[in-house]
């Protein structure tokens, strides 16, 4: 049990700092950035009676497999889980929402593009 919460302390201590440094998209305030990128303009966002779009960008330096690898990493401890798609495109899924991301290498830098769409609740019949 000793080593059990040595080993468990140690884990919080050295994870803090990392979640401290991390940094989030300001419309999608659960979903963080990738170490190093910047989100790019002010997020682009649609409410509706079919519900929710959000549209943001960011860039940065790691390459588009480092991307997808930090989001396979981080998204499912946020809930997220993977819905495999084939053209390449990472796309999540956490109950009513969903969350796809593109990504293409221009300039030296990886532009990132990342799509929050959120369906409505479903309507209570009378």
């Amino acid at each position: 049990h000793c080593v059990s919460r040595l080993v468990f302390t140690a884990a919080i201590v050295f994870a803090a700092p990392a979640l401290a440094d991390t940094a989030y998209f300001a419309a999608i305030e659960d979903l963080p950035l990738p170490p190093g990128f910047v989100e790019l303009e002010a997020a682009t966002s649609f409410d509706g009676a079919e519900g929710r779009l959000v549209l943001a960008q960011a860039q940065g330096e790691l390459s588009l497999l480092a991307v997808r690898d930090f989001y396979y990493d981080t998204l499912p401890s946020l809930g997220w889980s993977v819905s495999p798609q084939p053209d390449g495109v990472l796309v999540f899924q956490r109950g009513r929402e969903e969350l796809s991301f593109t990504a293409e290498r221009r300039d030296g830098r990886t532009h990132l593009v990342a799509r929050l769409v959120v369906a409505p609740a479903a309507m209570d019949a009378d």
